[in-house]
């Protein structure tokens, strides 16, 4: 895999007119994420649209991470306690070298209220499209942008029975991440 910089993980904020000290900070901040061999933090964001809605969010670093055949990422944000859900994961493995392609992969949605505790879930198998739009490693980090589209059905978080094709949520996500 190209080591190169991630520029998705630069500052997008603007400085106010007339403020020259925001200004010349966000230009450092960008100078910093854009220069070649100098990994960024692990973390990111997932933007895009659940049932619709526009959402951003937060991958935590803490509780994301990939090996040499898997990527596990957890994500954060008011996107999903606002609607009454819980973290979102994506996890997704390949087999052999990393060429972009994924053998298996779901991403889950937990559903915090019920008895017994139920999730959003899809896999491959299930409709699910996994594409990768960007990846390298840097420093030991992976640096990954992954698109999610599919349909999430509601199912008992043990075992995944029990599916509801009456609850669902419709999903079509960029998750832009560092992980190591």
């Amino acid at each position: 895999m190209k080591t190169a910089p991630f520029a998705k993980f630069a500052p997008r904020a603007t400085a106010p007119a007339g403020n020259a000290l925001a200004g010349l900070t966000m230009a450092v901040a960008f100078l910093f994420a854009a220069t070649p061999g100098l990994a960024a933090d692990p973390g990111g964001r997932v933007s895009g649209m659940i049932d619709g809605e526009t959402v951003e969010l937060s991958v935590l670093p803490s509780q994301s991470d990939y090996g040499n055949m898997h990527i596990s990422l957890y994500v954060v944000g008011p996107g999903l306690t606002q609607r009454g859900l819980g973290a979102m994961t994506l996890g997704a493995e390949w087999i052999g070298t990393f060429d972009g392609t994924f053998a298996a992969g779901d991403v889950s949605i937990s559903i915090p209220a019920g008895d017994p505790p139920r999730v959003y879930r899809a896999d491959l198998d299930d409709g699910l499209a996994l594409s990768v739009t960007r990846s390298a490693i840097v420093e030991g980090k992976l640096e990954i942008s992954v698109r999610a589209e599919g349909v999430l059905v509601s199912m008992d978080r043990m075992g995944l029975r029990n599916p509801d094709p009456d609850d669902t949520l419709a999903i079509d996500l960029t998750f832009d991440a560092i992980v190591e």
